[in-house]
């Protein structure tokens, strides 16, 4: 069958690519530390898989972290292919290999000290290859791909947004304007901190409906988009804010339906919406909007210049 020989020609290839790398000294240290990241993978497919199943939107951030990073390679990859480690970096990289895989297996307690140990090895390979230099010239790439090592990027965000924010800002203002919309609709809503009541019960919005994640996710598919297109800094920083800005707005429907959903409908309606399934329904809404307005905005502008 097709998919057999595609699997086997897959096998046979990266099997002659390892086999390669075995042969060098070089090879065989970046191997080792790719051993390290072989075992720590189910740990941290095995956080995100139950979450996007449940609807969290934490898996697409990260996508698009590594599609930022790829980018960002594929972009400079002329440059990448001209950096050559001196010895003191390619042994400081050995060092950071070595060091990650003598202390992980003490590390397995927890996903974030894996995923600490994962970058420290990371950055040893990246290190002994490119040298020190690939650092300052791919910062972008190096920022991005950091944070997809630990697949828990919503508290990542949350602990920066609770430092600089009043706490439960987001959360209360959303039940606030939440509540307002729904009165102006004909239902019974009254706003109480982060509280929506009702005659008929209560819903409290917490973290992952406040919105947050979904800009942030947004916000970088903007950022995303204005590489693509190779706009100016000013139109990627406005193409971001807008990004922002409409998935704030467009929370607060999300919010009403979740809301009905759960004092009206229903359980199952309000873990249909609120679970995998209408996640990503309202996700994709929103990603197809936001892509044609801003592919016809470009395309406007590319006409007056």
């Amino acid at each position: 069958m097709n998919w057999q020989n595609q699997l086997s020609r897959f096998t046979t290839y990266h099997f002659r690519v390892i086999s390669q790398a075995a042969k060098s000294h070089h090879g065989r240290f970046i191997l080792l530390g790719l051993l390290v990241g072989l075992v720590y993978l189910p740990q941290w497919i095995g956080y995100l898989l139950p979450r996007a199943l449940k609807g969290k939107t934490g898996w697409f951030l990260i996508l698009c972290m590594l599609c930022m990073t790829g980018f960002d390679l594929w972009t400079k990859r002329a440059l990448l292919t001209r950096f050559q480690a001196s010895e003191e970096d390619r042994w400081l990289g050995y060092a950071l290999i070595i060091v990650g895989v003598l202390i992980f297996p003490f590390c397995r307690f927890a996903l974030w000290s894996q995923a600490l140990v994962w970058l420290a090895v990371r950055v040893g390979i990246a290190i002994a290859t490119w040298g020190l230099r690939f650092l300052y010239h791919f910062p972008a790439a190096t920022f991005f791909v950091s944070l997809t090592v630990y697949p828990r990027v919503g508290l990542i965000s949350r602990g920066l947004w609770d430092f600089f924010t009043p706490h439960l800002f987001l959360e209360k203002n959303m039940a606030q304007v939440s509540s307002w919309a729904m009165r102006g609709i004909g239902f019974d809503a009254m706003p109480q901190g982060r509280f929506i009541f009702f005659p008929e019960g209560s819903v409290e919005v917490g973290w992952g409906c406040n919105g947050l994640d979904m800009a942030i996710t947004l916000a970088l598919a903007g950022l995303f988009m204005g590489l693509i297109y190779r706009q100016k800094r000013s139109d990627m920083v406005w193409m971001i804010a807008l990004a922002v800005l409409v998935s704030l707005l467009a929370n607060i429907p999300r919010l009403i339906l979740v809301t009905i959903a759960y004092v009206y409908w229903g359980a199952q309606w309000f873990h249909f919406w609120h679970g995998f399934w209408g996640g990503q329904i309202f996700s994709g809404m929103l990603f197809t909007i936001y892509y044609y307005w801003m592919t016809a905005r470009i395309e406007q502008e590319k006409k007056h210049a």
